[in-house]
């Protein structure tokens, strides 16, 4: 064994070693937060002997009263409430109260793990000269490399983070967690290169969720199935050391045609370990309660539920009061109702059957951003005919490589087997995190440009070469 770190003993760490600060610091008092939290890191020469280790290190914990119970705490008024967003109000609050048909009903959901099949791991070299690799699952080496630069505080060139490829990320890789600090910190402490590598059962506790939700919901309409009110109300799981907050009920301020919408959203801090983005965080947690009341207004109505959204279908966005960029959402519920033979279902639930199984069919609507970041892509277009394209972006499984040369191909007219793009490293062209679906858009739109800006640069060498401008580009190069 080469050493146990604690709060007792851990290394010095600039970042970390002032009062205040959001996120947990690992090892800095002797505080616990949330069951499962680490308290100690032992590091030893072989991965079986830290293993035995640590079941030999004992550990004595002082009793406190301590909070866990997210639907309790909804319901508790002495639990503080923070708001998670601010309130909206377009027209008249809670104007379903006094509609032709109403319901009111409540959602819940549970915290949710992301469980990717690469368990969470790191391999960090700290070297004399305060020169650090680290080797990490993260869907970001730029922000990692950010987030490391911080804590310890020193340049970012100092620090490479390298991410080739991510087993599964899901949300969960896109911050740099307490046990890839504390094996920073160990590896500095010991000298040597230090790997960590999380259990399964750990993986459940030491990396976030997507949060619990308690969501209550007040839909009013028309005898005839217009919407007049609607009102969503979210309560979420947080931490105590630690603000999480998502977008539960933006979809509601705006997917249906109604001129009173009101909405809340709080989180309630609990002795848990902090949630984390998890694909389509916060939206799918709120289109789940939103397309549910949706549903059980259409039964209400004795309506069909897709025609009581395509009844409802705004025309131009309802918070912006401008057309949408592009919307084909009638189209897409046509031909979903064709394909799966919709004109079959029967409005009432359970109602038909195959043997034991019980039939359904089911309409429902997923909402969420279309952003764009920005990223930088270096090309080489090398005299043997190949391409190489770098940028720092990651591949947590979607096949970001194979899309990014798919688009160079196309454009500069090279086999794919002849380009390369070489990724998820903190020393290549900045490039943003891989998460909130913008990779393609961003990193391609990169690929793109500098795509274009090699066939320039070959058509002018080409002109000063006094050869045709679609002269191939590998005999251009050897003429220049």
């Amino acid at each position: 064994v080469l050493d146990v770190l604690s709060h007792l003993n851990k290394p010095s760490a600039a970042g970390y070693d002032q009062e205040g600060g959001s996120p947990m610091k690992i090892f800095y008092t002797d505080q616990v937060f949330f069951n499962g939290q680490p308290v100690a890191l032992v590091v030893a020469d072989t991965f079986e002997r830290a293993t035995y280790a640590a079941t030999l290190v004992k550990v004595s914990y002082e009793k406190a009263a301590f909070n866990t119970d997210f639907k309790k705490s909804v319901a508790d008024a002495s639990v503080a409430k923070k708001q998670g967003q601010p309130p909206y109000v377009r027209g008249v609050a809670d104007a379903y109260k006094t509609a032709e048909v109403k319901i009111e009903q409540t959602y819940e959901m549970p915290v949710e793990t992301h469980n990717p099949m690469e368990l969470h791991g790191i391999i960090a070299d700290w070297r004399t000269n305060d020169q650090v690799t680290v080797y990490a699952k993260t869907q970001g080496v730029k922000a990692a490399q950010a987030t490391i630069a911080n804590v310890f505080k020193i340049p970012q060139e100092n620090i490479q983070v390298k991410s080739e490829f991510v087993g599964g990320g899901f949300g969960m890789a896109l911050r740099t967690w307490p046990l890839e600090i504390a094996t920073i910190m160990a590896s500095k402490q010991v000298k040597r290169p230090v790997k960590l590598v999380i259990t399964r059962d750990q993986m459940f506790t030491m990396v976030g969720n997507r949060p619990a939700a308690y969501q209550k919901i007040g839909l009013g309409a028309t005898k005839d199935g217009k919407i007049t009110g609607i009102t969503h109300t979210a309560f979420g799981q947080t931490s105590t050391y630690e603000n999480f907050t998502e977008g539960v009920v933006t979809m509601s301020k705006f997917m249906y045609a109604s001129e009173n919408v009101n909405t809340n959203y709080y989180v309630v801090p609990l002795d848990m370990s902090v949630p984390i983005w998890m694909r389509g965080p916060g939206e799918a947690t709120g289109a789940f309660a939103l397309e549910s009341a949706i549903d059980e207004m259409a039964y209400a109505l004795d309506m069909d539920p897709l025609e009581f959204r395509m009844k409802n279908d705004p025309e131009t966005d309802p918070m912006k009061n401008i057309p949408f960029s592009s919307k084909n959402i009638k189209e897409a519920y046509k031909l979903g109702a064709d394909k799966i033979g919709w004109s079959n279902r029967k409005n009432k639930p359970g109602s038909i059957a195959d043997g034991s199984w019980k039939i359904g069919y089911g309409v429902s609507i997923g909402v969420f951003n279309a952003s764009r970041g920005r990223a930088t892509v270096k090309g080489i277009l090398k005299a043997d005919g190949s391409l190489v394209l770098q940028s720092a972006t990651s591949d947590i499984g979607p096949g970001t490589g194979t899309g990014m040369t798919l688009i160079a191909s196309r454009l500069m007219n090279i086999p794919v087997e002849k380009i390369t793009f070489e990724l998820g490293d903190s020393s290549l062209p900045p490039a943003p995190s891989q998460g909130g679906s913008t990779t393609l858009s961003t990193v391609g739109t990169a690929v793109n440009d500098v795509c274009v800006s090699l066939k320039s640069t070959i058509a002018e060498l080409a002109a000063n070469a006094n050869m045709d401008a679609t002269s191939n580009f590998v005999e251009v190069l050897k003429k220049n």
